[in-house]
């Protein structure tokens, strides 16, 4: 068994285990996928911003941002906090880039990217800026295998085939377990991910799953610009929903 996070209890019954992963082979079951994060960060070139246009934003998103503190003299942070469920909106300005993040979210990507949408426009507006020099969005989500209890097992026995004998040299239990896939761009499409397969280190029934976009194309402000990062963010989300969650379902065979 791989993940010995009581060497002697695993040991005393390995051949209890082999016999149970031959029985049942964890799965990846897709249909778990459940938000945790969203993240959009836009580089724009290095500007100063006056505080009143700060304040200016910080007024018009008044729904949306219940605080506003200055980090430093180049960053200002709008922030709001849901006390029910710790849910965490933010808008981080800084000088060369603005950062739209929604944290421990029940919320889908087309609901995030409603309420991301005019909050960047709108900055975009006030802060007069011209131009990104190239965008990331980070979507994280966790996922449950149909059947194994441990996603370190899944991750470890079933997806890279590892056992006792693999991690004998750490002589100590393993806490996590996980992968990191980076994907270059290619000549049709100039944008590259970095992907991350890992056991939940709170949860270790479930899977976290995160897909780091970066488009390198810059991108003039004008016109349609927001249709522009919708189809970027959309891209990201599909990626990792579709692409990630079929590497992970071919071990389901």
């Amino acid at each position: 068994m791989l993940l010995q996070i009581f060497y002697g209890i695993i040991l005393k019954h390995q051949r209890k285990v082999v016999i149970y992963f031959k029985e049942r082979r964890g799965k990846m079951n897709k249909e778990s996928l459940t938000s945790l994060s969203f993240i959009i960060e836009l580089l724009n070139p290095p500007m100063k911003h006056q505080n009143i246009n700060i304040h200016k934003l910080f007024l018009e998103f008044k729904d949306i941002y219940t605080n506003c503190n200055k980090v430093t003299d180049t960053i200002t942070e709008l922030s709001r906090i849901n006390k029910d469920n710790q849910e965490i909106n933010k808008l981080i300005i800084q000088n060369n880039k603005i950062v739209v993040m929604n944290n421990f979210t029940t919320n889908t990507v087309e609901s995030f990217w409603k309420r991301a949408s005019y909050v960047i426009e709108k900055t975009v507006f006030c802060l007069n800026i011209p131009l990104f020099f190239f965008r990331q969005y980070t979507l994280r989500f966790t996922a449950s295998p149909l059947k194994e209890k441990d996603s370190r097992i899944f991750l470890g026995n079933v997806v890279c085939g590892l056992d006792d004998n693999n991690l004998k040299p750490f002589s100590r239990p393993i806490h996590g377990f996980g992968l990191r896939i980076v994907l270059p761009p290619i000549p049709n499409e100039q944008n590259e991910y970095s992907i991350r397969i890992e056991s939940l280190l709170s949860e270790t029934s479930k899977i976290f799953l995160e897909n780091q976009a970066r488009f390198l194309t810059p991108l003039q402000l004008r016109g349609e610009y927001l249709d522009n990062i919708k189809t970027e963010i959309n891209k990201t989300d599909k990626f990792l929903k579709n692409n990630v969650c079929s590497f992970l379902e071919q071990y389901n065979k």
